[in-house]
């Protein structure tokens, strides 16, 4: 059990099998996925395919894995579920100028891994300039929202027309957790508004730095889809093993830490 300074303890929540049911027609799981049980389509979002050639363009080097990683979370997740349909929220890819060369392998490799396990549909994130042309192979055509019932899935990087429940990514939420000696822990986390019914997905990067919602208040307007009242009043739930951890507002997290 993780342990939180801001305000004592988290709030342990029994999983179950098949992930933690956040509201009517919703269910989470470890790892960043979010399955709308009664169309049954799985949802992920920001995998950043390709950033550790990225990194070896501005001379950093770490062992490329992540592609793998996130397709055997990919295969777990989708066998376990059993999904009619996966869509990708935006950000499959990370080069904003052009497709590198180990880009257009990983996204080519995801795509053909998820082919024969569930059909595959891909929103355009502010990374995915040029995405279109690696999916065009496959035939997938990149949009700008899908709709699932009632659900809007976006990226989350620009305004669109919604009225209904969102989903979306381009955050990448995280929360930072502080023992009684001051060690602290980062970890991503996913965020809901059950008001607003917004809900904004962890990236599923492995390697793409998360965002502290609480300590960067900058996150308040990093997307214009939040512009009117920031993070304030969405709550994060964390995983930690089988165990989702449901925290505080925002808000509240934010004035405790203030108050330290």
């Amino acid at each position: 059990m993780v342990k939180s300074l801001l305000f004592g303890a988290t709030i342990p929540i029994s999983v179950a099998r098949r992930g933690y049911r956040l509201a009517e027609g919703i269910e989470i799981f470890e790892g960043g996925a979010a399955l709308f049980t009664d169309e049954n389509v799985l949802v992920v979002a920001d995998m950043h395919l390709g950033y550790e050639a990225a990194l070896e363009y501005e001379g950093l080097s770490i062992p490329r894995v992540q592609t793998k990683k996130i397709e055997r979370y990919m295969v777990d997740v989708i066998g376990s579920v059993g999904p009619r349909k996966v869509i990708v929220a935006g950000d499959l890819k990370h080069n904003f100028s052009r497709n590198l060369v180990q880009e257009w392998k990983d996204v080519s490799r995801f795509v053909e891994v998820l082919s024969g396990l569930a059909p595959l549909e891909v929103i355009k994130g502010n990374h995915d300039n040029f995405l279109g042309v690696i999916l065009k192979e496959r035939e997938i055509t990149l949009r700008k929202t899908i709709q699932i019932g009632d659900t809007t899935v976006v990226h989350g990087h620009e305004l669109v027309d919604v009225s209904q429940q969102i989903v979306m990514g381009h955050l990448h939420p995280s929360i930072r957790l502080t023992d009684s000696v001051g060690a602290s822990l980062k970890d991503q986390c996913f965020l809901y508004n059950e008001r607003k019914r917004v809900l904004i997905l962890p990236a599923l990067s492995l390697v793409s730095p998360g965002t502290d919602v609480v300590g960067q208040m900058s996150s308040d307007k990093m997307s214009p889809l939040l512009a009117d009242a920031g993070l304030s009043d969405f709550v994060p739930i964390a995983f930690s093993g089988e165990e989702a951890l449901k925290f505080p507002t925002v808000g509240e997290l934010r004035e405790e830490r203030r108050r330290k």
